[in-house]
């Protein structure tokens, strides 16, 4: 069956669900999710050298675990470990006896029908279906939707942690500080809306290489050289304590030394390039990239960034890019990579499109770059081994320039019509209360706000007006109340009185389809079916799931979906060592988990049989894969393309 009509046929089956007899669909429950006793025998043989009661490495002890999955959280846990790093290949260890195929294989096909009879009895409710609160992606998805920009919701816990889906309501708790946070991060975004609602124009910022890197090389060297010189000065007089030169002890003092001379003639060498005169030359001291930032603060919106750079001749590959960034709270956020195509004879100019949250932080460019510092250090170790002096400048960079921020019509409308224009003759009492009244509405997808709700929000309103506030502050503290009240964070939906199921209304089905797929709230057109009384009709259904899937934003269901579905998050978890494997980097890491989610996207969208997932004759890549795979794609890093295998 493909994936489309699969998609497709359980939003259709939601909409028939309802009509059936509650009867008809009650089955047998499984209560207990049991491994047979003979799995036994391989812990025995395989496993109690190591996980024993004596032993327990990893505090797994598998000599008084339960066979009896569903015993108890913690017990079900331990399986679901079992699972993994059998199915893996991480247990047994490489140097130890390993399991034979037969008894692995009939081990983990018990266990997978276990796990899934666990998960379901486990994650029973008795009927009761827990009331879903918006999680991180989609609270800042639909105030996107709401306020027309994409604000900042880092201070907002990451309800990814919980374990399981992110999208699991029982997982989702919510408390006082969490509320303060959420009313915190709203209030933040509706000042940005309000207080700064005029957006800046357009404007071109253009750095020059050589005062992006050359002044700051000669920086280096005086620094180094100043450092040089006050070790030179303590070792002339042995009697006087190194603290009055600034350091520690003796060994600080050589140490310094040695490292202030070595530092030193890398900089040295940067400087004594005469490209450096007429642009940046790139170069890592001591295998640290150094960070180019590109101003210290930008406003919200799309940008353009134009980088007119070349490499040098006999470079690597994986040399070749550069990363931009986004620096944040004190972090690099890594947006994307792109490749220097141009030389050092004939540069040319690369250019990429952001689309950057409002956050207070600029736009910074390093080295595609290793996951830790000794992976580094260790590609300068082997550079130094080859040539004496350690890596060489890869990218000479002549200019880069940041355009922006651009505001597409729609964002602006959106932006606009939060607050509503006050009416001639409407006295300040109305028209808070039809400003809030409107506001919630949109908040609540579609839902009105109860009477007694916007009261006590236009109270709160005067209140704040008579302490002091001015009109925009007390406005805003009420809107961002409706921003973290539970009729905006939780997906409620109404319940019957008997047990039976009830039919969702058309608004409810539109808001589970909505978030399911794009993980924000529906669009204008799928709120129009909801107002004909036409979206509960399965060909309307069926045309409306089509549609939202055809849409860019379905991305996000393929990439939050096959993450968890998939434990992506392992992939992190893999340490690979850069003396044997100097070509895998965090691009390359990043791209691997690109191309399970663009062959997600590949089935979906050519409507293929989802066994494709697990047998194809084709891979989704990018350019920083592909080189990595062998396979030279000749595209820009930023296009994918299918290679036949």
């Amino acid at each position: 069956m493909s994936f489309i009509r699969i998609l497709k046929l359980v939003f259709t089956s939601i909409a028939a669900l309802a009509s059936v007899p509650a009867a008809a669909q009650e089955t047998a429950p499984a209560t207990k999710a049991t491994m047979p006793p003979a799995h036994r025998a391989l812990f025995n043989k395989y496993c109690m050298d190591c996980h024993d009661a004596a032993t327990q490495e990893g505090k797994l002890d598998l000599e008084s675990l339960s066979f009896e999955i569903t015993k108890d959280i913690q017990t079900a846990e331990h399986w679901d470990d079992i699972l993994a790093v059998i199915n893996a290949g991480e247990m047994p260890p490489s140097d130890a006896e390993q399991i034979s195929e037969k008894m692995k294989t009939a081990f983990l096909r018990d266990l997978s029908v276990e796990m899934v009879k666990a998960r379901n009895i486990l994650g029973d409710s008795g009927g009761e279906i827990t009331v879903r609160r918006l999680n991180r992606r989609e609270y800042q998805n639909t105030l996107q939707s709401l306020l027309g920009f994409r604000p900042d919701v880092s201070g907002l816990p990451d309800d990814a942690s919980s374990g399981g889906f992110d999208t699991a309501g029982a997982s989702l708790f919510f408390s006082s500080d969490q509320f303060e946070q959420y009313r915190a991060t709203a209030t933040r975004a509706l000042e940005h809306v309000i207080l700064d609602s005029k957006r800046p124009r357009p404007s071109t910022v253009r750095l020059e290489g050589e005062k992006l890197l050359t002044k700051k090389m000669r920086s280096e060297a005086k620094s180094r050289q100043e450092t040089i010189a006050r070790a030179e000065q303590s070792q002339k007089h042995p009697d006087r304590s190194p603290s009055e030169f600034g350091f520690k002890d003796r060994t600080h003092v050589e140490s310094q030394l040695s490292r202030g001379r070595g530092a030193l003639q890398e900089v040295e060498f940067y400087l004594d390039r005469p490209e450096s005169r007429t642009g940046g030359v790139y170069h890592r001291i001591k295998g640290r990239p150094p960070l180019l930032r590109l101003g210290k603060q930008v406003p919200g919106g799309r940008y353009k960034i134009r980088i007119r750079a070349g490499c040098y001749e006999g470079s690597e590959d994986r040399e070749q890019y550069l990363a931009y960034c986004f620096e944040h709270n004190q972090n690099q956020v890594v947006l994307g990579h792109v490749k220097i195509l141009g030389t050092l004879d004939d540069p040319a100019t690369v250019e990429v499109i952001v689309d950057q949250p409002v956050a207070r932080g600029g736009f910074a460019l390093k080295y595609r770059d290793y996951k830790s510092k000794a992976s580094r250090y260790e590609i300068y170790r082997q550079w130094k081994e080859k040539n004496g002096f350690g890596q060489p400048p890869s990218v000479w960079i002549d200019y880069v320039e940041v355009e922006g921020p651009f505001f597409d019509k729609e964002s602006l409308a959106r932006q606009s019509s939060v607050v509503p224009e006050k009416q001639k003759g409407e006295s300040t009492e109305k028209y808070v209360r039809r400003a809030i009244t409107e506001f919630a509405t949109r908040a609540f997808r579609g839902k009105s706000p109860d009477s007694v709700f916007v009261d006590k929000l236009v109270k709160r309103y005067q209140t704040k007006r008579k302490i002091g506030a001015d009109a925009n502050a007390a406005l805003i503290d009420s809107l961002a109340l409706v921003l973290s009240s539970p009729s905006f964070l939780y997906l409620a939906e109404q319940r019957g009185e008997s047990e039976r199921p009830v039919r969702l209304d058309d608004r409810e089905l539109a808001v589970r389809l909505a978030y399911f797929l794009w993980s924000e709230p529906p669009d204008d057109e799928l709120m129009a079916r909801v107002k004909d009384g036409t979206l509960s009709k399965p060909s309307v259904l069926a045309e409306q799931t089509d549609r939202l899937l055809k849409d860019s934003r379905s991305q996000r269901f393929i990439d939050s979906f096959a993450h968890q579905w998939l434990d992506m998050v392992r992939l992190d978890m893999f340490e690979f060592d850069p003396k044997y494997h100097p070509d895998f980097d965090e691009a390359v890491r990043n791209s691997a988990r690109k191309e399970v989610y663009s062959t997600i996207r590949h089935v979906q969208e050519n409507n293929l049989p989802l066994g494709t997932l697990l047998k194809n004759d084709f891979i989704i890549i990018d350019e920083i894969l592909g080189e990595f795979y062998g396979l030279n794609s000749g595209r820009s890093s930023a296009s994918w393309t299918m290679a036949r295998t």
